[in-house]
C-alpha cells in the first residue's frame, strides 16, 4: 500500500492545527466576555451537587466526547483518502508472436459487401488475444488504415471509423487508393498486404486475411498468383473470404476458383463470405500457429484502495450526526 499524494498528510495537518487555535482563542474570548457580562448565581454550589445536575454532566460531557472523536474518525479518514492510498504492481503483459493483416478490397465491385465485412473483421478482432492486427485497404493502390497493432480498442475504433465513411457514402474511405492503372488490382493489394510486416527476421507467424471478389479491372503489376508466390516466400499465410462466391453469381466461379488456389498455395484457406463456419475456422487455423506467448515491456498497474477509510468516514460521520442531534436534546 503506497499513498500517492502523501505531501497532502503535512498539509491537511497544518490547516487542522491552525483551526483549532483559532477556535481554543475564539473560545477563551467568548468566555472572557461572558464573565464580564454574566450575573452571579446565589448557592451555586448547592446546585452542581445535586445527583440530576451531576448525570447530566457526565452524560454531557460524554457526548460532546463522542462528537469530537466521531469527528476525529471523519478527519482522519478524508486525510487518508485524500492521500490517495493505493497499491502499484508491476504486470509483465504476454503477446502473441502473431501477426494479422486484414487486407480488404473497396473497389466498386465490393462496396455492397464493406460493411459486412467490416462487421465480420470486428468479430474476427473481438476473438484475438494478443496478436497484433493491422488494416490495408486497397483498390487501385494500398493504403494502410492502421499498423500492426494489439491495442484492440483502437483497432475496433478504427473498423467503426471505416465502417462510418462507407455509411455516409462520400467516397472518403477511397482517399490514396486510386493511384494506379484500374481498379480491384487484387494482386498489387495481396503483394502490398504480404509486406506489411516488420521484424523480417522475428520467429513470428504472419497472416493475410484477404477480402475480395477477385474481379480484376486494369492491369495490374502483379498477378493474384505472382502475389501469392511473394506471400509464400516471406513466410505469409493467406486466408480468403470471397463476397462473390454465391449461387447467385455462379458467372464468378472461375474466378472464386482461382482466388481459391492461390490461397491454398500459401498453406492458408479458402472461405464464402455467407459461410457460417468462417470465423471460427480462421480464427481456430491462425491461433494454431506458433502458440507460444512472447513477453512485452512491464506495465505498472496503479489500483486505489480507498475502501477501509472510505467506510471509517461514513461511520464517523453517522456518529457525528446521531451524538450531535443527542447533545442539542
Amino acid at each position: 500500500m503506497e499513498l500517492i499524494l502523501w505531501w497532502l498528510i503535512p498539509v491537511w495537518i497544518a490547516v487542522v492545527a491552525a483551526v483549532v487555535v483559532a477556535v481554543v482563542l475564539l473560545q477563551r474570548r467568548r468566555r472572557r466576555e461572558t464573565a464580564a457580562d454574566s450575573l452571579p448565581i446565589a448557592h451555586r454550589d448547592r446546585l452542581t451537587a445535586l445527583p440530576g445536575y451531576a448525570r447530566a454532566l457526565r452524560r454531557y460531557r460524554t457526548l460532546l466526547l463522542g462528537v469530537v472523536a466521531s469527528l476525529a474518525v471523519v478527519l482522519v479518514a478524508a486525510v487518508g483518502l485524500t492521500a490517495r492510498p493505493a497499491t502499484v504492481a508491476s504486470v509483465q503483459p504476454e503477446l502473441s508472436n502473431r501477426d494479422i493483416v486484414l487486407c480488404l478490397d473497396i473497389s466498386g465491385s465490393m462496396v455492397e459487401y464493406d460493411k459486412e465485412v467490416l462487421d465480420v473483421f470486428v468479430d474476427l478482432a473481438k476473438e484475438f488475444t494478443g496478436e497484433r492486427i493491422s488494416l490495408v485497404v486497397f483498390n487501385a493502390s494500398a493504403v494502410t488504415r492502421f499498423p500492426l497493432t494489439s491495442d484492440y480498442s483502437y483497432v475496433e475504433a478504427q473498423l467503426t471509423e471505416l465502417r462510418a465513411e462507407f455509411d455516409a457514402g462520400e467516397d472518403e474511405f477511397y482517399r490514396g487508393t486510386l493511384f494506379g492503372n484500374g481498379s480491384s488490382l487484387v494482386g498489387d493489394g495481396l503483394a502490398s498486404c504480404a509486406v506489411r510486416f516488420d521484424s523480417p527476421d522475428a520467429d513470428r507467424s504472419r497472416s493475410v486475411i484477404l477480402v475480395t471478389d477477385n474481379l480484376i479491372a486494369g492491369e495490374p503489376i502483379f498477378t493474384l498468383q505472382q502475389a501469392g508466390a511473394l506471400a509464400t516466400e516471406r513466410g505469409v499465410r493467406v486466408y480468403g473470404i470471397n463476397p462473390g462466391d454465391t449461387e447467385a453469381k455462379a458467372y464468378m466461379a472461375d474466378l472464386a476458383e482461382e482466388f481459391r488456389s492461390v490461397v491454398e498455395t500459401t498453406d492458408g484457406a479458402y472461405y464464402a463470405l455467407e459461410d457460417p463456419d468462417a470465423i471460427p475456422s480462421i480464427v481456430s487455423e491462425i491461433t494454431a500457429q506458433q502458440a507460444d506467448a512472447i513477453d512485452a515491456d512491464p506495465e505498472f498497474v496503479l489500483t486505489d484502495q480507498p475502501g477501509l477509510l472510505a467506510i471509517l468516514a461514513f461511520l464517523g460521520l453517522g456518529a457525528f450526526f446521531v451524538l450531535a442531534w443527542r447533545v442539542k436534546r
